[in-house]
């Protein structure tokens, strides 16, 4: 079965922020690249600092935020989330995709 109607409507994240863990390749990098395109500023992070920014400079270095982040680690997880309130203000959402 394929899928030919996006499930939302161009617009449908206007102004969200959104945080993706594993967000630099896989599952994650495909859900970035999707709630950019719906008009959300998302910031993906990892533990791998070259894919995150490697992903983030194909996605849109404009609406993408590459956050180095290992999430078993809590002062690097409330690091990052600083990192993106400083950056754009709010979160609006967090999708937990990182393996850990």
């Amino acid at each position: 079965m394929q899928y030919k109607e996006p499930m939302l409507r161009d617009g449908a994240l206007d102004d969200r922020i959104i945080w993706v863990t594993g967000g630099g390749s896989g599952l994650g990098r495909s859900m970035a690249e999707y709630f950019v395109s719906l008009g959300a500023k998302v910031a993906i992070s990892g533990r791998r600092e070259d894919v995150l920014f490697k992903a983030r400079d194909e996605i849109s270095t404009k609406d993408v935020l590459a956050v180095p982040c290992d999430v078993r680690h809590y002062d690097q997880v409330e690091a990052a989330r600083q990192e993106i309130t400083d950056k754009w203000g709010k979160l609006d959402g967090l999708v937990n995709n990182a393996a850990g």
